[in-house]
């Protein structure tokens, strides 16, 4: 506990606040940091092993040095925020607890990575995904709702609700209880990331016949109906933990990050239809039903490849809310040459503020260890030497007369 403080002592807070949402006259929001207009710029920060499994905060893995250079570049780059995993594999298997909570040897990493964000006045977002194995009894405390199957439970079983929210309840007073400049360097919670369903799965692998979700009826022949099923659970999903999250910490924004259905086949949001045994079964949640939720903001990613206009526009991204592109960026095997890539991506930065995007998030910063993805970092910084704030400080148009202040 002793080296717990002394890190502590270590790491003065030069961020006065997080990036928070605010209202104009019009009724309009819009992110801000410190009461002033901000266009979140930042980027994906991860450690992998196997080159897909987290391991960034892994109690016996964490690399305190190798976080704080990352970061101090970030500033020096000019990133206001960056994107973080919770997930690592010993939260997956419940930390060998048998109850609910979570062990400060975790919880330190992750509280010691806010104190060097907020020392280099980054705001960081935190992404979740599974639900560790020792809030398996929550989930069982539940009733199991009749035709469900597979990983649809993540929205439509109440009990995996309420083990994600008591999961945040529990990571953010631990937070709280231990550093509050470090539960006010975190700007938004990403509860799941790249959320979705598969219609090969329960409900949506019927195609015919009456489900009853929350006393409603749905015709599993119509569509419309099978998308209206989709996005009521997932606003229940949704508020569930928002309301958890904002219990803690009022400030903190929260949304879910989604992809674009035509990434996976689909021709935009075409009710929730069956797909053949071997085509992808995922189908994300419609942006357009979080703007009735609690969601705070939305997050949709976006890529550098075959038709990005396309993807954002099969979206169907409502404007009601403020716009985040959490991921963006683009694969080694699309665009062998580093400067061709970045240039793409630049061009899908630019093209997305005709769909209502006002802040990006680049994938990756220096995770070498994924091989299919450029990462900012690479043959000296070639991408940041394109991308960053510092070198690019208004996403737009060399020929556009408009600017994004």
């Amino acid at each position: 506990m002793q080296y717990f403080v002394f890190i502590f002592a270590a790491l003065i807070s030069l961020v006065d606040s997080a990036i928070v949402i605010q209202y104009d006259t019009n009724g309009q929001s819009f992110f801000s940091l410190n009461n002033a207009p901000v266009i979140p710029r930042g980027s994906n920060y991860m450690r992998l092993r196997n080159a897909s499994h987290h391991i960034l905060f892994e109690p016996t893995l964490y690399h305190q040095w190798d976080v704080d250079s990352a970061l101090r570049e970030m500033n020096s780059f000019g990133y206001n925020y960056v994107r973080v995993f919770l997930e690592c594999e010993t939260l997956i298997r419940g930390f060998n607890l048998s109850s609910p909570g979570l062990p400060m040897n975790y919880t330190i990493n992750v509280i010691d990575f806010l104190l060097r964000a907020a020392n280099y006045n980054l705001s960081v977002m935190l992404t979740s995904s599974w639900n560790p194995a020792n809030y398996q009894s929550i989930v069982d405390s539940y009733p199991r709702p009749a035709n469900l199957s597979g990983v649809n439970e993540i929205v439509f079983h109440p009990g995996q609700a309420a083990a994600k929210a008591q999961f945040f309840i529990d990571l953010l007073q631990q937070i709280r209880n231990t550093s509050s400049t470090a539960l006010e360097t975190i700007f938004a919670i990403d509860i799941f990331n790249e959320i979705s369903i598969s219609v090969h799965s329960l409900p949506f692998s019927l195609t015919s016949g009456i489900v009853i979700y929350r006393d409603t009826a749905y015709d599993m022949a119509n569509g419309t109906e099978r998308q209206l099923l989709l996005d009521t659970a997932s606003n229940i999903w949704m508020n569930i933990s928002a309301v958890a999250i904002k219990s803690i910490a009022p400030s903190i924004l929260v949304t879910a990050s989604l992809f674009s259905p035509t990434v996976v086949g689909h021709k935009g949001f075409d009710g929730v239809q069956n797909r053949p045994p071997n085509a992808d079964p995922r189908y994300p949640l419609r942006p357009g039903c979080l703007v009735n939720s609690l969601a705070d903001y939305i997050d949709v990613h976006i890529y550098a490849g075959p038709d990005p206009q396309g993807d954002m526009a099969g979206a169907a991204i409502p404007r009601t809310k403020p716009i985040l592109m959490g991921e963006t960026g683009t694969y080694k095997p699309w665009y062998k040459n580093i400067s061709i890539a970045a240039q793409t991506i630049k061009t899908v930065m630019i093209e997305s503020l005709d769909f209502g995007y006002t802040g990006w998030g680049i994938w990756n910063w220096n995770t070498v260890e994924q091989l299919t993805f450029w990462t900012l970092t690479e043959q000296n910084n070639t991408l940041n030497n394109v991308l960053s704030p510092k070198v690019w400080p208004i996403v737009k148009s060399e020929n556009s007369l408009v600017a994004i202040e």
